[in-house]
């Protein structure tokens, strides 16, 4: 198994961090709506992003963007079912050997 990458690596690096510092005090209004929401994507009882509750900054799938604040639970859904659709489509491709 192999050790996985750093945040950094993954792209959270001080570009990263910096961004998702700028909407602190935004999310901590309680009047900031889940980026997924817009979408209608969002899994959450209210669009709203509760400030007492942990949030993520959600970022463009070839993640050289941000989407804005996110629940943790649309977020990592999200990454999720992203990542299960990659493996599904791995999983199909056909390897030949030629002789």
């Amino acid at each position: 198994m192999s050790a996985r990458p750093s945040s950094t690596q993954r792209g959270y690096d001080s570009t990263h961090q910096a961004e998702r510092a700028r909407w602190v005090s935004k999310v901590a209004t309680g009047t900031v709506e889940c980026a997924r929401a817009e979408r209608g994507e969002c899994l959450a009882d209210s669009p709203l992003i509760d400030p007492n509750e942990p949030w993520d900054l959600g970022h463009t799938a070839d993640r050289k963007g941000w989407t804005g604040p996110e629940h943790v639970r649309c977020n990592r859904s999200a990454g999720a079912r992203n990542g299960m659709r990659i493996a599904r489509e791995r999983a199909q491709m056909v390897v030949r050997e030629w002789r």
